[in-house]
């Protein structure tokens, strides 16, 4: 019944829509589309974002912004056959990798050696100490002991497994197998040597910080991963940068680990290469007009500390476009992005639907008493969440789209999308919401530019089915009577006044330098740790330098994308999933208009990777990896 009923709307909408085809408002709609789609292309914003890209990243600015790589090669040629051979045939690296190796295959003995060992050393430690014996350790001792009997990979076995299977069909990536690791390492009396060291200095460390002791295996796996494997770096932070709650200092170390074992390994391989490019010169001029703006700051250290954050997450870029190095690691991270992205949404619904910790700090309860509730998931707030959001909502789209439709990962990231779509609206966030709409505008006009006709019968219908709560909060944008609003609107007035004196240069980068100088130019005593306003922000720290680095950061960008959207079909996946990125920075650069973007570092590593994703595009298709 409900399959004959779904059927006969499928039919009357399809007859809506064919009439709707053949009349003359169509015909008029599409007249103005045509004209418009030729004025566009024709226009002087299109002129300036195109041009001979390879010639500009082989031009003498762009050598000069890499010297630091060029001399990296060099050093490489001179010293990195050396290297590469002590490396080889050193005994503490030899221990390293066998140490990865067994940890990656689940190896029985290497885990029951290293459980046993830490758990008799802790209670060797919490006896001297005149603690006793706890039995509790002591019994996890005997059952690590008979592990220890054992020798087989647990993780060879997942290979096999049907639920491994299914999963890995729900995130459309069927090809990972989990032959990564060298089955050689797993044999021999040498490789025991790691986990009894591992378990002496777990089990002493658990005695004074349990929940460090308990993570220091993991961590120095990680470390030791990353440094034989840069690539597994980029896939770590990519994936925990939004999941890691309050702190940005986790995600700084994985950056700076990730580049320095990038460096390590490109001065032992004297054939390694540093990718040249555009975008990353541009960068690297925008970090140094920030650096110069720093050195005159009103608060010269607290704005260099905020500058080497920034040094840290964008620098981050090279680590991605260097590592990144075919379409099956690309895509792998991109569905990696979209899975953290899943999870961050899921925790904001959930949030919603339990009322765990929610809070009405971000409402005017005057304007909207019904409104109490906006998800901030692991971001903090609310707005910060949506930003991160608008990054992540078009790509997931883009797989829907792209991903086969009999495969289950086209409806897994359907209900990805969904569910991420929620969580935006759940942050009541109206900049975001003005941000996704111009994501989808975007989108559709490079898509499909013709769904534009679309639009009077879209706009018939959204009266009907919106919300009356997210109708309030869409007619309330502009109106001073609300706080937050009238917040704003006061703060950058004030930013106003302080370019009225230090447009040239700014006042220097962060919190610091701006509670230096804004109170003086402040309204109605309104106390602002930022202009709510990333280009005014900009501005107020870097003066015009500043801004104009960012707008050729930028304008670089939007070339390199528009390059690789052309480069192929438009409903191809590569061009369709390139545009999906493009279109959320435009969303992200659209709410930055209404907040300081950059200033939850989390968020602006993330836009800076998706910048950077996009540029590894580029370069896979120039390799046709």
């Amino acid at each position: 019944m409900n399959s004959v009923i779904i059927s006969s709307l499928i039919v009357f909408f399809k007859g809506v829509l064919l009439k709707f085809q053949q009349s003359k408002l169509w015909a008029i709609i599409m007249n103005i589309y045509g004209a418009a789609s030729r004025a566009w292309r024709d226009s002087a914003i299109i002129r300036l974002i195109t041009g001979n890209g390879e010639a500009a990243e082989d031009s003498l600015a762009v050598r000069l912004m890499y010297l630091p790589f060029t001399a990296l090669e060099a050093v490489a040629g001179k010293v990195g056959a050396k290297v590469s051979k002590a490396v080889q045939n050193s005994v503490f690296c030899a221990l390293g990798r066998e140490y990865v190796h067994n940890f990656m295959a689940l190896n029985v003995r290497f885990w029951g050696i290293m459980v046993l060992v830490a758990t008799a050393t802790f209670n060797a430690l919490h006896f001297v100490c005149g603690m006793g014996i706890n039995k509790y350790v002591l019994i996890m001792s005997v059952i690590s002991a008979a592990a220890s009997l054992c020798n087989f990979n647990i993780t060879g076995f997942l290979t096999t497994s049907k639920a491994v299977d299914f999963v890995k069909a729900c995130a459309g990536v069927s090809n990972i197998t989990f032959n990564f690791f060298d089955e050689e390492k797993t044999v021999g009396r040498s490789r025991l040597v790691p986990p009894i060291v591992m378990g002496i200095m777990t089990g002493a460390t658990m005695l004074y910080a349990p929940l460090y002791g308990i993570m220091l295996p993991f961590a120095a796996f990680g470390m030791l991963l990353v440094l034989e494997y840069p690539v597994t770096g980029v896939y770590a932070a990519v994936f925990i940068a939004p999941l890691i709650p309050f702190s940005s200092m986790p995600l700084a170390g994985i950056c700076i680990w990730t580049m320095l074992s990038l460096v390590l390994h490109s001065i032992c391989n004297d054939a390694f290469k540093w990718k040249h490019d555009g975008l990353g010169a541009a960068l690297i001029l925008f970090l140094a007009v920030l650096f110069v703006s720093c050195i005159f700051s009103f608060a010269r250290t607290a704005s260099l500390t905020v500058w080497v954050m920034y040094f840290v997450l964008i620098s981050f870029y090279f680590a991605i476009v260097n590592t990144i190095k075919t379409r099956e690691q690309l895509y792998g991270l991109l569905r990696l992005f979209v899975i953290s992205g899943a999870i961050v949404a899921l925790y904001g619904v959930m949030q919603y639907v339990f009322g765990w910790t929610t809070t009405n700090a971000w409402i005017d309860e005057e304007m909207f008493e019904d409104d109490t509730m906006r998800v901030f998931s692991t971001l903090a707030n609310p707005n910060v969440l949506g930003e991160y959001l608008l990054l992540v909502l078009p790509v997931s789209a883009a797989f829907f789209l792209k991903d086969r439709a009999r495969s289950l990962s086209k409806w897994i990231y359907l209900g990805i999308t969904g569910l991420v779509f929620l969580c935006l609206i759940l942050t009541q966030s109206r900049g975001c919401w003005l941000g996704f709409m111009v994501s989808v505008a975007i989108f559709i006009t490079f898509y499909e530019g013709r769904l534009w006709s679309l639009v009077p019968l879209v706009l018939c219908v959204i009266p009907f089915v919106i919300p009356p709560t997210i109708a309030d909060r869409l007619m309330s944008i502009g109106d001073m009577e609300d706080s937050s609003t009238s917040y704003r609107v006061y703060i950058w007035m004030g930013a106003i006044g302080i370019l009225r004196h230090y447009l040239a240069g700014g006042i220097g980068m962060g919190e610091g330098a701006f509670a230096e100088v804004y109170p003086f130019f402040s309204y109605n005593a309104i106390i602002a740790p930022h202009s709510h306003n990333t280009f005014l922000q900009l501005l107020v720290e870097g003066g015009i330098p500043a801004l104009a680095a960012f707008i050729a950061v930028m304008l670089v960008y939007f070339k390199t994308a528009r390059n690789i959207h052309l480069k192929y079909d438009r409903k191809s996946y590569d061009s369709v999933t390139v545009l999906a990125l493009g279109a959320g920075v435009c969303g992200f650069l659209f709410q930055s208009l209404f907040d300081y973007t950059f200033y939850n570092y989390r968020v602006l590593a993330i836009f800076f990777m998706v910048i950077a994703i996009t540029a590894a595009f580029s370069n896979i298709e120039r390799k046709g990896a």
